[in-house]
């Protein structure tokens, strides 16, 4: 037998037999999607392996040691699980690792050098787990693509990653400090970037002008300040734009008008000032839903074709008879 494929039936219950340790040609073994609870322990004599997925089960316990003897494997996916513990440095071992998905679970501890020395990692999600510490470098990771390392509680500054075929990027919802790298010039193919809600500060790095494939950029949540130049109007795929709730100042970037696939604008609860003068091209985002500046020093009128969007969520300062922003088509206001 070189493959068992028992996933999505929910119906599968109770912990896995230690006999499955005896199919020692099995090279894929899917079982996700079941109510399959207990450890993971028999993995360890499959040495043949190459697809592991056992995510969406009730499994708990740690990854064992003897995970990194498996050569051959380079699909393990264990998401959405009880597992807790650090994960073992044995998976140096496993060089030819293409996709590790370990993400919603309670893993813990720091993160081992040995998961950014993953030389063929592709896909990493690590997400909603209780790691702490500082990132590893990723450099030598050249092939990663998506990197999910949100809602964990990260510290330090946000590391390198050399891979220039990165598309997505998640580093939200930690405890990460220092400023964004200048280092985004050469990550041509990134469409997301997101570092909400970190202890982020600085200004936006002049190279992230560069990645000119970016759909999502979320910076909100963070301590970041500066103004917001007009280079990133070369960004022109954007269809989220999340500055929200950080020291931003300057004018308002009246370039929004160059990203015809704009979706969401968010930019409220910063320290911008001046005239509101949204250029007519903004009343041309035919996929525009969301559009809130409040909480700014701005003051003027909401013109006419940005009422005709007939947007979902509008938001100003326009509340009161001497507010500073003539509103008459918002959804709300402050």
């Amino acid at each position: 037998l070189t493959q068992l494929h028992l996933w999505g039936n929910k119906g599968l219950h109770g912990t896995i037999p230690d006999t499955f340790g005896r199919l020692v040609n099995l090279h894929t073994l899917y079982l996700d999607k079941n109510n399959l609870e207990g450890g993971i322990g028999f993995v360890v004599s499959l040495k043949k392996l190459k697809h592991l997925d056992l995510s969406e089960n009730k499994l708990r316990g740690q990854i064992p040691h003897g995970l990194g003897g498996i050569s051959t494997l380079y699909d393990l996916r264990l998401s959405q699980n009880h597992f807790s513990g650090a994960l073992p440095f044995s998976m140096i071992q496993l060089t030819s690792l293409q996709t590790l998905l370990l993400d919603n679970n309670a893993f813990g501890g720091s993160l081992p050098s040995v998961v950014g020395g993953l030389k063929n990692i592709v896909s990493l999600r690590l997400h909603e787990n209780d790691f702490i510490g500082t990132l590893p470098s990723f450099a030598g990771a050249q092939f990663l693509m998506e990197a999910h390392l949100d809602e964990n509680d990260f510290s330090g500054g946000i590391p390198h990653f050399g891979s220039k075929s990165l598309r997505d990027l998640f580093l939200g919802k930690n405890s990460l400090t220092g400023t964004i790298p200048d280092s985004f010039d050469e990550k041509r193919e990134l469409e997301v970037l997101s570092l909400r809600a970190n202890r982020l500060i600085g200004s936006i790095p002049k190279s992230l002008a560069k990645a000119t494939a970016l759909k999502k950029l979320d910076l909100s949540f963070n301590k970041f300040s500066g103004e917001i130049f007009e280079d990133l109007s070369n960004l022109i795929q954007l269809r989220e734009f999340r500055l929200n709730d950080n020291h931003f100042e300057g004018t308002f970037p009246n370039f929004l008008g160059s990203f015809q696939q704009l979706e969401v604008v968010n930019v409220n609860n910063n320290l911008l000032t001046g005239d509101l003068a949204l250029p007519l091209a903004v009343g041309d985002l035919e996929y525009l839903k969301e559009f809130a500046f409040q909480n700014n020093e701005l003051k003027g009128v909401v013109p006419e074709f940005i009422c005709d969007l007939l947007l979902d969520v509008l938001t100003a300062d326009c509340w009161g008879t001497s507010s500073p922003i003539d509103c008459p088509c918002c959804t709300q206001c402050y």
